[in-house]
């Protein structure tokens, strides 16, 4: 397990459903063992994969244990808010605040409060440099998304700090280097951004994280009169979460410019897929978030409820704020931008032939056999057969080659055995079965089967007349029922065996009249004598022994009461 990584997987528990890669949109997952692990040097930390993985094998890193150190050591832990809390806690303002301060925060502030520096900053680098394309800087995972794999557009990110950045660089400021600061917020790709902050941010947690422990603090009723934010509240800024909240507070974007906000990471790849391609006509600015719906829906919060629903729990004072209170400092808002760079350490670029070859052995030999089905978890089998070359994928992932490799198995299987097999499901209906069934039962049979290679559907009420022993044993689901039956002049032993309880059987059918059948049954029934004798001797043998035991020590008991009176 690499727990330092902000997004890691705990492989023991993966259950090999692909679900991870389809989710991922960089695919920075590797199958190994039939195990999904994320590549740590292609992933953009989104965090996307922890909230689809049904068998909670992917995590994020958990912070809480160094932050409740820190409170319970009686240090000075300033929390910085992400706007999004209302997902959580509603209007509730003063609430929150005493809720965390109860938990031994010293003071809250919000991160909008970055988030309109941010803004101001933002109008600012636009008039000046006025930019044919510009793209918001505030969603990290997007950040890291284009220095990853878009680099050549790196050069029109917006060259401000996020808001929790430049909110911790505003209140480093404020309270000083000894002091704590702890952002909380919905989004995972934060932990990456905090680990590469130099020290502004000293632990990011999500809403999950924070919900913990809060749920340990003592009631905060003595914290009546501790509500306010420190060193103020925030205003329009607080609208930041929800997709285009960071465009409904610019105040005055040059009048050229065409604003766009879109989120969802498909959505992002696309754009810039295209802007990678094609210039814009007119400037533009977009704003990109991960997240579909905006930071309201991200990872790090399991409260229900759609985007809609939680959009209705912004109140409108929250969202019509004002406050004209200036900040006692000057606040620098430019990072450097290969700060957050960390670009994928490969790009394979693969012949026809080697993908050619890696699609012929997952049994795709030509276009008609591209099934795209996504099962494997990515998007084409062009896109799988590259992954296979990468690395990066296993065979194994291909859903209809490992179909037709189990078919071809049992197939194999069932043609060898020298008895006649048939699988039936609950109605009845031939599943599978082997030419051996086929001329055992004669007739008909045998013809059909050659014409077809094979009885799939055909009715077993139809075909043979002990066909109720298969319906008492899906009826009742036993495991196993052997019996001996005449038919005609036909002797068989007819075993049906459970494969599925009540849905699938199957029967193995012998005959008893051919001479290596009678030989082998001759021995089994040999040999189930012997061992009926055998267990039966030696219950003899026990009981004997027993008994023998019993009246020794009843025999020397007598003796002694006799020696005693002598």
């Amino acid at each position: 397990m690499i727990s330092d990584l902000p997004v890691y997987t705990l492989s023991n528990n993966c259950q090999d459903c692909y679900k991870c890669i389809r989710e991922c949109p960089v695919k920075a997952i590797r199958m190994e063992q039939n195990r999904a692990g994320i590549i740590a040097e292609l992933c953009v930390s989104c965090g996307h994969c922890t909230a689809v993985c049904p068998a909670g094998a992917k995590k994020y890193r958990n912070d809480t244990g160094i932050v409740q150190n820190w409170l319970d050591e009686g240090s000075d832990v300033v929390l910085s808010l992400a706007p999004s809390y209302v997902v959580l806690h509603g209007g509730k303002k003063g609430e929150i605040v005493r809720r965390i301060k109860a938990s031994g925060f010293t003071r809250v502030s919000e991160t909008a409060l970055g988030a309109e520096i941010v803004n101001r900053k933002t109008e600012e680098w636009l008039e000046k440099r006025r930019p044919n394309l510009a793209i918001s800087s505030a969603c990290p995972a997007v950040v890291n998304l284009i220095h990853q794999y878009y680099p050549e557009l790196s050069e029109y990110i917006v060259p401000v700090a996020s808001p929790m950045l430049v909110h911790a660089r505003m209140l480093r400021q404020l309270v000083g280097k000894q002091a704590k600061i702890v952002f909380a917020g919905p989004c995972i790709a934060k932990k990456y951004e905090a680990d590469n902050s130099e020290g502004l941010i000293d632990a990011a947690i999500t809403f999950d994280e924070l919900q913990d422990i809060l749920d340990e603090a003592p009631s905060h009723d003595a914290m009546a009169n501790l509500d306010s934010w420190f060193p103020f509240p925030a205003a329009d800024c607080r609208i930041y979460p929800m997709e285009g909240g960071m465009i409904r507070g610019l105040n005055s974007v040059p009048k050229e410019y065409h604003t766009m906000a879109f989120s969802g990471m498909e959505n992002c790849k696309a754009i810039l897929s295209d802007l990678r391609e094609n210039s814009p006509d007119t400037p533009l600015f977009l704003e990109l978030m991960a997240c579909q719906g905006g930071c309201l829906m991200g990872p790090g919060v399991t409260t229900k409820g759609s985007v809609a629903i939680r959009q209705l729990r912004i109140p409108n004072d929250l969202v019509n704020g004002k406050h004209d209170k200036p900040w006692p400092i000057a606040i620098p808002a430019i990072f450097p931008p290969a700060k957050m760079a960390r670009r994928a350490s490969f790009t394979c670029v693969h012949s026809e032939d080697e993908m050619r070859s890696a699609l012929e052995s997952v049994g795709k030999h030509s276009a008609a056999d591209e099934l795209n089905c996504s099962g494997c978890g990515y998007d084409s089998c062009r896109e799988l057969a590259i992954a296979m070359l990468d690395g990066k994928a296993e065979r194994t992932q291909c859903v209809s080659y490992m179909r037709r490799v189990a078919n071809d198995k049992a197939t194999v299987l069932i043609e060898k055995i020298p008895f006649g097999v048939v699988m039936v499901d609950d109605q009845l209906r031939i599943v599978d079965a082997n030419k051996q069934f086929a001329e055992l039962i004669g007739g008909d049979l045998p013809m059909m089967f050659e014409a077809t290679n094979s009885l799939y559907g055909a009715d077993l009420k139809k075909i043979i007349p002990f066909y109720k022993l298969f319906s008492a044993v899906l009826d009742s689901g036993e495991e196993k029922v052997e019996h001996d039956l005449r038919v005609d002049d036909k002797f068989f032993r007819v075993s049906v065996i459970t494969i599925r309880k009540y849905k699938l059987v199957t029967g193995m059918i012998e005959n008893l009249r051919d001479e290596r059948t009678r030989h082998q049954v001759a021995v089994d029934r040999l040999q189930d004598v012997i061992s009926k004798n055998m267990k039966v001797v030696q219950e003899i043998a026990y009981l004997l022994g027993e008994n023998a035991a019993y009246t020794e020590s009843m025999l020397h008991s007598v003796i002694d009461s006799h020696e005693d009176k002598d």
